[in-house]
């Protein structure tokens, strides 16, 4: 009997591995990850081991649990850098996979990120993947429960994005039904039944499961509920792109169709999107500019010529007097999910490494190619260029600027007149632009719900004297035409603003909310310098376009990364005041912030020890007393541990009929009758029956606890 049992137990242990390698296997081979086989088998036999070896002792998971929160306080008070490091690297593992789930094309573009993450993901995935297995089948040992777990699974990859997973589910089935012959082999046969009926058992239900799993149908329409498809988009957008996803309306991806808007029609409300177009490694944040555009007419932008050239070497000359002192920087871009030929670059690129064709007077760069799906490195100049020197330095309207001198002949003149009333008493090019910039910034609110521009109204003028609230394009275009209007050469630039750096490393998550549209004044010397007329962005002066300006005097960095695509909002002017006067001490709200989400993710973490603790102790216990036995054991010792509490310990050399005259003689009676059935069970193998089992559970409740005392 002992032998059979131990046999039984290993065939347990096998099907439990080979269970969760199948699943394991489906799961890589969804996420085009090359894990060996062999790999696969080794760690979901050392982890089953491990787990079933832990699940049969929950006081060692009690107990490791324990150890785990004392760790993780002890880093928290001692040591909050390492473990706001820890935090912060777990939500960019999140972060990644969530990415690599959706995006199609994977793993062009993001090959590196992927190789970082490849052994995390592969030991957590077999882990978890062992973790479900183990508990049902081998702790719970509810067969049907582990065959619908893995079907569901399987079910789920196949039907959205895998077609291999129908084969593992082929043989997912079979092996859950030899898993359950087992079982019915092991408790009809006791033990005594020949190998053969096993064989004979597993064949039959495999022979079943194949011919369920060849049944099942292999192409058809998906159901639609509209209402619960929204719900599910909303929460999991990454399904969207899945082989049975909705797909996004008019493009592989949402990002072509919101970058192109900000060159068609303008005005009117924008909408919103926070998925990830793509990742930078850069050691700054910048602007990284995605198209120029020289011509405004019938409330949109254009280009009236476009001089296309091809990268010589990919390498481009600076666009700025030689005399003026430069470093060059790097950052590399990783595509994740953008349809575009677009090369962004800050401004301005030194060099790219692919092969562009651009456009020469704006350096806007686009890839020989249709689509950018591999990861590429960008060079640019940072020129050494301060506010002082922008303020000896001047615009010069030559004939190779007159295109971005142009504005409509049937531009308002009220347009005109508001910028030169504003520039008046300005001396210098420089304090004229900025004179503009502070203007716009301070008396316009930024507004995503606005209204289409009326018909035979311009854009502009609408914004500028009735609307009075906007967005970046507003603010852009507005800066651009007036400065136009007083004979300073200016052009609208559309790309992404970089968010503020991350606490930790440079890696910065780029959303297709950060696309923005700012503006690039031309001086004779210092050449295209960056100018931001949106009050929610910081005042660059020109740092985005390399230059080092200095810090401000008058107002300080706005670190809002809030863009075209900012929550639907009115920003008011004691808004933006009131978050200025919050920036001034950013490092400290930072700080402050990381300390409550280190203290909510730790109160998370020993909510769900706990929560995980009481479930495995409510299972096995469970478990455990389903065996009169057991369940008599158990209570007699509770009772024995709750006398003790009331002074009636029992010795080591007591015999349990000395106890019980000892127990009785101090009030408790009927306890010989609990002695007698549990002196049977120890010293005579008798098994309690369940009315006894019922008895003593009731003694214990009634005698014992609602006794308040011993008289």
């Amino acid at each position: 009997m002992k032998i059979y049992a131990k046999k039984f137990n290993i065939f347990e242990y096998i099907i439990t591995v080979i269970l969760s390698v199948i699943l394991s296997l489906s799961i890589f081979v969804g996420l085009n990850f090359n894990v060996s086989i062999l790999g696969i088998i080794f760690l979901s036999s050392v982890f089953v081991a491990l787990l079933t070896f832990l699940f049969k002792r929950p006081q060692l998971i009690i107990a490791f649990l324990s150890l785990f929160i004392l760790v993780d306080l002890y880093y928290f008070y001692m040591k909050k850098d390492v473990l706001t490091k820890v935090v912060v690297d777990i939500d960019r593992y999140i972060n990644w996979l969530y990415i690599y789930m959706g995006e199609t094309n994977w793993p062009d573009g993001f090959s590196q990120l992927t190789s970082r993450y490849f052994l995390t993901t592969v030991i957590l995935g077999i882990f978890v993947v062992a973790l479900a297995i183990t508990f049902l089948n081998s702790i719970l040992k509810s067969y049907f429960l582990t065959m619908l777990f893995g079907i569901l699974v399987l079910v789920f990859q196949w039907y959205n994005y895998i077609d291999k997973a129908y084969t593992y589910l082929i043989f997912y089935i079979a092996a859950s039904f030899i898993n359950m012959s087992i079982n019915y082999y092991q408790k009809a046969g006791n033990g005594k039944a020949s190998i053969v009926s096993l064989l004979v058992i597993s064949i039959v239900f495999s022979s079943i499961s194949t011919a369920i799993a060849y049944a099942l149908p292999k192409s058809f329409q998906p159901v639609v509920w509209k209402s619960m498809n929204d719900k599910f988009y909303t929460t999991f957008p990454f399904t969207k792109t899945w082989r049975n996803g909705i797909g996004v309306e008019g493009t592989t991806t949402t990002f072509s169709t919101d970058f192109g808007s900000f060159s068609q029609d303008l005005g009117g409300p924008e909408s919103v999107s926070d998925q990830i177009v793509m990742r930078v490694k850069a050691d700054e944040s910048t602007y990284l500019r995605g198209e120029v555009f020289d011509t405004y007419e019938n409330n949109r932008w254009t280009n009236s010529e476009i001089q296309h050239n091809f990268g010589n070497g990919n390498y481009f000359p600076p666009a700025f007097s030689k005399g003026i002192k430069y470093t060059i920087r790097k950052l590399e871009i990783y595509p994740v999910a953008m349809n575009t030929n677009i090369i962004f670059s800050p401004w301005q690129p030194y060099h790219v490494s692919i092969n562009n064709i651009y456009d020469k007077s704006s350096l806007a760069l686009i890839s020989m190619g249709r689509r950018i799906k591999s990861p590429y490195v960008v060079e640019y100049y940072k020129p050494d260029i301060s506010v002082k020197d922008l303020e000896n330095d001047k615009t010069v309207a030559s004939d190779d600027m007159k295109r971005y001198l142009q504005y409509p002949d049937n531009l308002p003149e009220r347009v005109k007149e508001l910028a030169l009333s504003i520039t008046k008493d300005k001396k210098t090019d420089y304090d004229k632009v900025k004179a503009v910039e502070q203007y716009l910034r301070n008396t316009y609110k930024y507004n995503l719900d606005v209204p289409e521009t009326p018909p035979g109204r311009d854009f502009v003028d609408y914004f500028l004297f009735d609307l009075k609230q906007g967005y970046c394009t507003y603010f852009a275009t507005s800066m651009v035409i007036m400065l136009r209007t007083i004979g300073i050469p200016a052009r609208y630039v559309v790309g992404f603003k970089m968010p503020p750096p991350p606490i930790f490393g440079d890696n910065y998550d780029i959303k297709a909310s950060y696309a923005h549209a700012w503006v690039e004044v031309h001086f004779q010397n210092s050449g295209w310098v960056t100018f931001e007329p949106t009050a929610i962005y910081s005042e660059t002066f020109s740092q985005a376009a390399g230059a080092n300006i200095g810090t401000p005097s008058s107002t300080q960095p706005n670190t809002n990364t809030g863009n075209v695509a900012m929550p639907k909002t009115n920003v008011n002017q004691n808004k933006m005041q009131d978050n200025i006067v919050k920036n001034q001490a950013g490092n400290n709200i930072i700080t402050r912030r990381n300390m409550y989400t280190t203290i909510i993710i730790i109160w998370l973490l020993i909510t769900l020890a706990l929560a995980i603790a009481a479930a495995i102790k409510y299972v096995l216990l469970k478990k455990y007393l389903d065996s009169n036995k057991n369940a008599y054991v158990y209570y007699y010792n509770k009772i024995l541990k709750s006398l003790g509490k009331r002074g009636l310990r029992k010795d080591d050399s007591e015999t349990t009929i000395e106890y019980q005259e000892r127990v009785m003689s101090a009030g408790f009676k009927d306890f010989d009758r609990v002695t007698k059935v549990y002196n049977d069970l120890a010293y005579g193998n008798v098994e309690p029956s369940k009315d006894d089992v019922v008895y003593i559970k009731e003694y214990l409740k009634r005698n014992i606890r609602n006794r308040k005392s011993l008289a």
